[in-house]
């Protein structure tokens, strides 16, 4: 940043106080401390340092994602106080402002220099990671030594309510539906099936399941460790990368939960490599029918085994096919064929298996909110007619006194289907009609849903350490008896813990990612955009989704986001199939 000497100096200071103040305030210590003269010290240096890094594009693009950060930050703390937009303009939000925007601006603009200046090969680190012994299976196994002591703690594996729904499903009990996706219900299936045939017991299949997901885990992340290998990433990165995939301790929990989201969250990753490869070596991945076939089996099954991989493939596709207008002729086809298969698959399940198809009101979880929280809290002020569509739309009358802003659930598991299935016109007209008059209500609703992925403070639940199953007599049944293992996680997990908290925020992985994104918009690499625009889709359906912070729901951008910080450390023009 060229700016003159003394102006630059009365700038950093002006800021640096601004912040000192700014933390005095949120943190609510008393001014007479002398922690305020060293952060006002550091924040001298750090902004000065800052200035002197950056340039002039660079500062625009890390100045417009840190004001969106600033004011989200602004927005969002008033939403976690009490589900409103009312604590936004009170007399410190300059000092919030700017205190905000300064300290995501440094973080920002210092990671942008890590990206360009960081020279991070080691030769022992390479010597190891690059050898014969390191083949993809040897990291895959490293991650299930580390992992195995939680596999062994939680013996047979966790479920929770949804998991036991899976597993009556699958022996029976339950009839089988789509509300989980049939192709992770069936893969269950097989592996509590083995263990009831074979061994005369539920918990030995379930077991068996926990170590078919540790595998599949363990296997993913080793194959997007090997593709940074081809890709030639320093050598320090893929270690930190394969650090955290073994010790990362949510890896470990959740490669032995019975959910569909830890098989999405492993292809995930698998899914945007095969982006990269489409996009940046477009003719060679083209011309080989291996590319193409895996291309296609890695995208379907994204499909199939979580709904909202539809909408990740579907809604980037036309994208793609602009941008590589030039093969269209083979790209149209390659995804024809992905949406091909999976309608034959949906015919299937649907016609010929006669599973029934998920609720319709999973996707209504936002206008169904906000029509609760009108009612809730302006029920005096509508009048007879609205308030007679509202009953008629819900089974429960004062559907208000069920609103819960976070939590979707209980309102919309009160809607009567069976009405607002034949009365979908009339379903959307209420929702405009109390549009205009209650805007407010309704932008306080949807943030209040959905905050959590985007607010780095936010805090929700994590994991679980529950085995349920009480129609079958499921229960955990411990090799390892150690209460240390799961103080661990508990511990390492805690969104009390300074900074490392920041690890198991689904908001701050959100801002890094898009920093990450901001890093290749810098630089001019806008074709990269694409291979985000998956993770965005996600993102957005995220959002959507009947609850406010679900780490779970999150979970893919965790095991993607080591994916896409190696990207901006290459060096490379181009990223090409022989690496």
């Amino acid at each position: 940043m060229k700016k003159s000497g003394y102006g630059k100096n009365i700038l950093t200071t002006i800021l640096a106080g601004i912040t000192t103040i700014f933390a005095w305030h949120n943190f609510l210590i008393s001014g007479n401390n002398v922690i305020f003269v060293f952060i006002f010290i550091s924040a001298i240096f750090i902004i000065k340092r800052t200035m002197d890094i950056t340039n002039k594009r660079m500062t625009i693009v890390t100045g417009i994602l840190s004001i969106v950060f600033a004011l989200i930050e602004l927005i969002c703390k008033s939403i976690n106080y009490d589900y409103t937009l009312n604590h936004i303009f009170d007399k410190w939000i300059l000092v919030n402002l700017i205190g905000y925007f300064t300290i995501a601006w440094c973080l920002i603009t210092n990671l942008f220099y890590l990206f360009e200046k960081a020279n991070l090969d080691n030769e022992k680190a390479k010597k190891i990671l690059d050898s014969k012994i390191m083949h993809f299976l040897i990291c895959a196994l490293l991650m299930l030594i580390v992992w195995a002591p939680i596999f062994l703690r939680y013996y047979p594996g966790i479920s929770t309510p949804d998991s036991s729904s899976q597993i009556y499903q699958a022996v029976g009990i339950d009839k089988v539906t789509d509300h989980h996706p049939f192709a992770h219900t069936a893969i269950i299936s097989v592996f509590i099936n083995m263990g009831t045939k074979l061994f005369n017991s539920v918990e030995t299949g379930m077991a068996l399941y926990s170590i078919f997901s540790m595998c599949f885990l363990a296997t993913c992340f080793s194959l997007v460790l090997n593709y940074l290998k081809q890709i030639k990433v320093p050598s320090i990165v893929r270690l930190v990368i394969l650090l955290w995939y073994m010790f990362y301790p949510i890896n470990a929990i959740y490669s032995i939960t019975m959910w569909k989201d830890i098989i999405f969250a492993g292809i995930v990753p698998l899914l945007i490599i095969q982006y990269i490869r489409l996009i940046f070596d477009t003719e060679n991945f083209l011309k080989n029918k291996l590319n193409i076939f895996l291309c296609i089996l890695i995208s379907v099954f994204t499909i199939i085994i979580r709904h909202n991989g539809l909408y990740m493939i579907l809604l980037s596709c036309p994208f793609v096919i602009i941008v590589l207008r030039k093969y269209w002729k083979k790209v149209v086809p390659l995804f024809l064929a992905i949406f091909i298969i999976n309608s034959v698959y949906n015919f299937t399940i649907y016609n010929i298996l006669k599973i029934p198809k998920g609720s319709i009101v999973e996707m209504l979880s936002i206008p169904l909110q906000q029509i609760a929280r009108v009612e809730k809290y302006h029920r005096d002020e509508l009048n007879e007619e609205t308030m007679g569509k509202i009953n008629k739309l819900f089974v429960k009358e004062n559907i208000g006194d069920y609103y819960n802003p976070t939590l979707s659930d209980d309102v919309k598991w009160s809607v009567d289907e069976e009405y607002l299935s034949k009365n979908k016109e009339e379903f959307i007209s209420l929702w405009l009609q109390l549009l205009k008059p209650y805007f407010k209500d309704y932008v306080e609703s949807f943030i209040s849903n959905s905050y959590g992925y985007y607010y780095p403070e936010a805090k929700n639940w994590v994991y679980s350490e529950a085995t349920m199953g009480e129609k079958l007599g499921i229960e955990q049944h411990p090799i390892i008896k150690s209460d240390k293992i799961s103080e661990y996680i508990g511990k390492t997990s805690s969104r009390d813990n300074p900074v490392i908290s920041m690890l198991f925020s689904v908001g701050c992985i959100f801002w890094v990612i898009i920093a990450c994104l901001g890093y290749k918009i810098y630089k001019k690499e806008y074709k990269y955009i694409l291979i985000y625009l998956p993770i965005g889709i996600l993102w957005l359906t995220l959002i959507a989704s009947p609850v406010f912070c679900e780490f779970r729901y999150a979970y893919p951008l965790f095991t993607t986001l080591p994916l896409l910080i190696s990207l901006n450390f290459t060096k490379k023009e181009g990223i090409k199939l022989n690496g």
